[in-house]
C-alpha cells in the first residue's frame, strides 16, 4: 500500500511531505525516515519524490497507535539534512515542528503519549525533536549524533556541509549545527525521555565514537536507558526487527521493563535470519567478534 502524503508548505513556498496514518488512538509514534540510498538520486526516481518513508510497510497494519511519518528531502543531494536546514538556516526543523504540531494538536494528543522513532539520520531526528518536545520515549537504532564525526568517518561530508554557514564540518565554531543533540541534552532543564538505543559494536564511526559518550552523559541528566547492544551488525539495524520494535513500544507506552536479552531469542529475530543457516551463521559471528 501505498502512502497517502500530504504537504505542508513553509513561508518561503518549500514544500514538506509527510504521512499521517489516523487509527483514533490516543498515542502516536513519530517516525523519522533516514538517508535512502544512492538509488534515490536517480533521476526517475527524483522526478517523482516526495518522500520516502521508511517503516510505512512495517507498520501500516498496526491499529493500537496513530503514526506520523516525516521525511527529510533537502540538503546536498536532496536526500537529508538531518532535519536541520541549508548553511545555518533550519527552515526544515521549523518545519517538521510545525508538521509535527499539526497532527498533536489535531488529534489532541499529549506529549506524554508520544514516541519518537528512527534509524541513523532518522535517529537524529528521533532524538532531536523526542528532547526538544518532551516525549514520553525516544528509540534511537545506529543514531548519527556527532555530525562533524558522521563527516569525517561515515561519509557525509557532502551533507553535513551544506548545513553549516561556511560549510567546515569539523570547526568548533559549528557546533551549534554538528552537536544539536548534544546542546539539547546539555541545555535541558528536565529529566529527558526514556531512551531506547540499539548500537553494534562494529558500527565504526558510530559506536565507539558517538553513542557510547552519549550515553554517559544522558545518565548523567538522570535519563533511563535501555541500550541494545550487539556485537556485530555495522549500520543495518536489522536486529531492531518489527516484532521487536512493537515490543519495545508497548512497553515504553506502559512504562514497563524491557529486558532486552530476549530481543536474542528466535521468535524475534529479523526475517533474514530466521532460517537456520543464517541464524547460525549470525551466531558463528557473535562468537568470533567475542574471542578476538
Amino acid at each position: 500500500m501505498n502512502p497517502e502524503i500530504s504537504t505542508y508548505v513553509d513561508d518561503e513556498g518549500r514544500e514538506f511531505h509527510y504521512s499521517f496514518i489516523n487509527n483514533k488512538a490516543d498515542k502516536l509514534v513519530i517516525h523519522f525516515t533516514a538517508f535512502f540510498g544512492d538509488w534515490g538520486d536517480r533521476k526517475e526516481y527524483k522526478k517523482y519524490y516526495k518522500g520516502y518513508f521508511h517503516r510505512y510497510r512495517m507498520f501500516i497494519d498496526e491499529k493500537k497507535y496513530n503514526f506520523l511519518f516525516v521525511c527529510d528531502q533537502f540538503g546536498v543531494t536532496e536526500n537529508g539534512t538531518y532535519y536541520t536546514g541549508k548553511a545555518g538556516d533550519f527552515f526544515v526543523e521549523r518545519a517538521t515542528q510545525e508538521i509535527i504540531n499539526i497532527v498533536v494538536e489535531s488529534q489532541n494528543i499529549a506529549w506524554k503519549n508520544i514516541i519518537t522513532i528512527g534509524s541513523s539520520m532518522g535517529a537524529t531526528g528521533a532524538l532531536k525533536f523526542g528532547l526538544k518536545n518532551n516525549a514520553q520515549g525516544i528509540i534511537a537504532i545506529a543514531p548519527h549524533i556527532d555530525l562533524d564525526i558522521c563527516a569525517k568517518l561515515q561519509g557525509r561530508e557532502q551533507h553535513v556541509a551544506w548545513i553549516c554557514p561556511d560549510g567546515d564540518t569539523q570547526a568548533a565554531h559549528n557546533y551549534p549545527y554538528t552537536r544539536q543533540i548534544w546542546n539539547l541534552i546539555n541545555d535541558t532543564g528536565v529529566i529527558p525521555p526514556r531512551l531506547f538505543l540499539h548500537s553494534c559494536e562494529d558500527d565504526h564511526g558510530v559506536h565507539s565514537e558517538q553513542v557510547l559518550p552519549f550515553l554517559d552523559i544522558y545518565r548523567s541528566k538522570g535519563g533511563r536507558i535501555v541500550f541494545f547492544r550487539k556485537a556485530v551488525g555495522g549500520h543495518s539495524g536489522d536486529a531492531c526487527g518489527k516484532d521487536v520494535l512493537l515490543d519495545v513500544l508497548e512497553k515504553m507506552f506502559a512504562s514497563k521493563s524491557i529486558d532486552v536479552r530476549q530481543y536474542d531469542k528466535f521468535k524475534y529475530m529479523p526475517d533474514n535470519l530466521r532460517t537456520p543457516w543464517p541464524f547460525i551463521k549470525h551466531y558463528l559471528k557473535k562468537i568470533r567478534a567475542r574471542l578476538q
